[in-house]
């Protein structure tokens, strides 16, 4: 075979780059090159000397172009993503071997603790401020409330006590007003304790550093619950968390789970709770019930009073609470419900409600409250509506 410096003809300069022809005067003179080269061993099958060769090295050439732009503009955006030095790590490395607790919702919040104060609460009607030690028990690792042996039990114990100001001219109307869903937002707590202080504060157990926010509303004079999750009617697409109890649920298990979120508060006077799935089977919260009574603790069942009978059977002081006041959260919303509360008082003599912890609904009971006595009603705590067993 003659030699590749004789075999290839000189090809000059082409033409410049933006003249059509260049290209294809390359593309012929690279075919014809080709054609004249032996073929590789590994291609033995194909024609050199097919007409579209000079289509197969353009799309080559071609795509060698493209992926060569393509690396440049990789190469050019990749140096403002590059670490210039690694950040240093101080103290040991965490133990991948320690099991990590569960993840549930909100245990992580609020991460502040609230202020405390060594003064004695500003109100002499405010409930208790701390633990009573006879009123706790140690059950399977955790504390949870129980009745004293002289009979005394949490939601006397925990409750605030007589007004000092009411007298026998107090507004003979009474209202009572609870709110519901504090815990997750530091904010909202904080906001919770300057309402009147015969409003009710009901805790999700949910909550980080709930016994010290309890503490914490209790010292500003307000009484404290605790909710307990009952799954929803909706389930799952209205979810109340892990530890929501189901009425399908076997009697132990109930009972464990009602210990369980009884031992996330302290001080407390009951548990607050909606019926969701067990108003279709109200007889399945009997071992609830049961347990409520044997610790002392009052229910109020917020909505419609679908455990009402449940409840009262089995020894629990219960009572029920309309509402949400802010179901539709407007202020004339609020407000034409605050009204409808008031009538309610008229009719019946007292009404129970709840509300939910929006800044706008706390805005608007604080003014409402204001102008009450004026109008012959009186703001009374929650647990006074509690109806003995």
């Amino acid at each position: 075979m003659p030699g590749l410096e004789d075999t290839v003809e000189p090809v000059g300069e082409l033409p410049g780059r933006s003249s059509p022809v260049g290209l294809g005067v390359a593309m012929r003179r690279s075919a014809a090159l080709l054609a004249r080269l032996r073929p590789p061993a590994f291609l033995p099958r194909l024609d050199w000397r097919s007409p579209r060769l000079p289509l197969v090295v353009g799309g080559a050439m071609l795509g060698g172009s493209l992926l060569a732009a393509s690396a440049s503009l990789l190469i050019g955006h990749e140096a403002p993503y590059r670490y210039v030095g690694l950040p240093s790590v101080a103290g040991p490395l965490a133990d991948p071997r320690r099991p990590r607790p569960p993840e549930l919702f909100g245990l992580a919040s609020p991460a502040a603790l609230p202020p405390v104060s060594s003064l004695p609460p500003p109100d002499p009607a405010a409930p208790r401020l701390e633990v009573d030690p006879a009123l706790v028990e140690t059950v399977e690792g955790l504390a949870l409330p129980r009745i004293a042996a002289d009979g005394r039990q949490a939601r006397h114990v925990y409750a605030r006590g007589p007004d000092p100001v009411a007298g026998a001219e107090a507004p003979p109307l009474e209202i009572a007003i609870l709110v519901t869903d504090l815990g997750l937002d530091a904010e909202r707590l904080t906001q919770s304790v300057a309402l009147p202080r015969a409003i009710g504060l009901a805790h999700t157990p949910y909550a980080a550093h709930l016994p010290s926010w309890q503490r914490h509303a209790r010292w500003h004079g307000h009484e404290v619950l605790l909710e307990l999750p009952l799954q929803a009617a909706d389930h799952p697409i209205s979810d109340f968390g892990p530890w929501a109890l189901d009425p399908a649920q076997p009697p132990p298990e109930l009972v464990a789970g009602t210990r369980r979120v009884a031992s996330r508060g302290e001080a407390y006077l009951g548990l607050v709770a909606a019926g969701g799935a067990f108003a279709a089977a109200p007889e399945r919260f009997r071992p609830v019930a049961a347990e409520l009574a044997a610790r002392g603790l009052g229910l109020i069942e917020l909505g419609e009073p679908l455990l009402a009978a449940t409840a009262s059977a089995n020894g629990v002081a219960y009572a029920n609470a309309s509402g949400p006041v802010d179901a539709v959260p407007e202020a004339a919303a609020i407000d034409a419900a605050l009204a409808r509360l008031e009538a309610t008082a008229r009719r019946d003599g007292r009404a129970l409600a709840f509300a939910q912890p929006f800044p706008l609904t706390f805005d608007r009971i604080w003014h409402w409250a204001q102008g009450l006595e004026a109008k012959g009603i009186r703001l009374v705590p929650v647990s006074s509506f509690l109806a003995e067993p």
